[in-house]
């Protein structure tokens, strides 16, 4: 019988399919900093689910390969359609779930079904798993369905509760998976790391909305610098504690123990790093306007708070893949559960510069720099 390619690398269609991520992942946060309250924050955290769950299907998708029979790649055109619906949930994402948004609804009814015809494209010409696919999608259907009831549904109560019910369906989906479905390692960790790039990329977009905004001056100029050290910050404690120990991980791990690490790892995992990255972005772009003073209690706490749940994540995700987590960046942690606290007596300038160097003293300083292999090096010089 033959059998299934991996995919070895990151194809052009699935990055130009993030794309659209880039606005989605903006609206979301205007849609928090717009509100400015708990209720906008849980707002644009159901929203981020729900678009979380689209897009790890479309790089499960992706992630398949292709039968080594197969001729023709068709998956292009249902990104290039997965994307024009994407687009329109975003446009509507303010709308979602407390007015009847039913375009947004129906939208992601459509992904869904979508990506699931794709997957039976792809997998048809194996029986056994057709058939986990069928007992996946049975799961996965059910949140999409419960958003487009809601859409008719004006209590937003109500509208939450079965939003809830929902994602605990699709939470139930990767284990429905186990360790049949095929995984191709390479092409995993390259796909997720990318989405965090977008995510940081995101979070630089809000330091120039939120600037654009305010007059320019000595002490913006150096908030600006200083959000912007925090996002490097933040990519390299992911490329030392998330990227290289993942891959690592992938390679050495099989079966069982290989599903259940892309589970907890990549689809649980990287969902609380691009929350915590979210929530920096929405309190940056916020506080760009006025620095001076102390922003809304609930935004300023989301500067420390999403520094906190990405690290706290990053050192989870180390543990997950068997590695040591740093004394230092428990150190820095314990830093960030302070700053918390404090966030809302601080003003702005201060808390972004402590958060900064918060996170800062977690950075291991022998992997500064990117070290050469023999690979990396010309031919010449070898």
């Amino acid at each position: 019988m033959p059998t299934f390619r991996p995919q070895t690398k990151v194809e052009y269609f699935e990055l130009f399919f993030d794309l659209v991520f880039v606005f989605t992942l903006l609206q979301i946060s205007r849609t928090i900093t717009s509100d400015g309250t708990i209720v906008g924050i849980v707002h644009g955290t159901v929203d981020l689910i729900l678009l979380w769950w689209v897009w790890v299907a479309f790089t499960a998708l992706a992630n398949m390969g292709l039968h080594s029979s197969e001729r023709r790649d068709i998956r292009p055109i249902i990104f290039a359609v997965a994307m024009g619906l994407v687009l329109l949930m975003a446009l509507t994402i303010p709308e979602a779930f407390w007015s009847d948004s039913k375009l947004f609804a129906y939208s992601y009814l459509g992904l869904a079904l979508l990506a699931m015809g794709g997957g039976m494209w792809v997998l048809r010409r194996n029986h056994d798993l057709t058939r986990a696919l069928k007992r996946m999608g049975i799961l996965a259907l059910v949140l999409p369905v419960l958003v487009v009831v809601t859409s008719y549904v004006p209590d937003p109560t109500i509208s939450i509760a079965l939003i809830a019910i929902g994602i605990c369906s699709a939470i139930a989906v990767p284990f429905a998976a186990g360790s049949v479905m095929p995984i191709s390692t390479e092409h995993l960790a390259e796909r997720y790391s990318l989405f965090i790039l977008i995510t940081l990329g995101e979070s630089i977009i809000s330091i120039g909305d939120g600037a654009v905004k305010a007059e320019l001056s000595p002490l913006l100029i150096a908030c600006v610098l200083v959000a912007l050290a925090l996002v490097v910050i933040l990519w390299r404690h992911y490329y030392v504690s998330v990227l290289q120990p993942g891959e690592s991980a992938l390679h050495r791990l099989r079966g069982r123990d290989l599903a259940s690490f892309v589970r907890y790892g990549y689809t649980f995992a990287h969902l609380f790093m691009v929350w915590g990255v979210l929530l920096i972005a929405v309190a940056i772009k916020a506080s760009m306007v006025d620095l001076t003073t102390s922003l809304n209690d609930w935004l300023e706490a989301g500067l420390a708070s999403g520094a906190l749940v990405f690290l706290a994540t990053t050192a989870v995700f180390t543990r997950l893949a068997r590695g040591a987590v740093r004394p230092m960046l428990v150190v820095s942690l314990a830093a960030l559960v302070v700053l918390v606290a404090l966030g809302p007596q601080l003003p702005t300038a201060a808390l972004l510069v402590a958060v900064t160097l918060a996170a800062a003293i977690g950075i291991d300083i022998r992997s500064i720099g990117l070290r050469q292999t023999n690979r990396d090096l010309p031919a010449s010089a070898e």
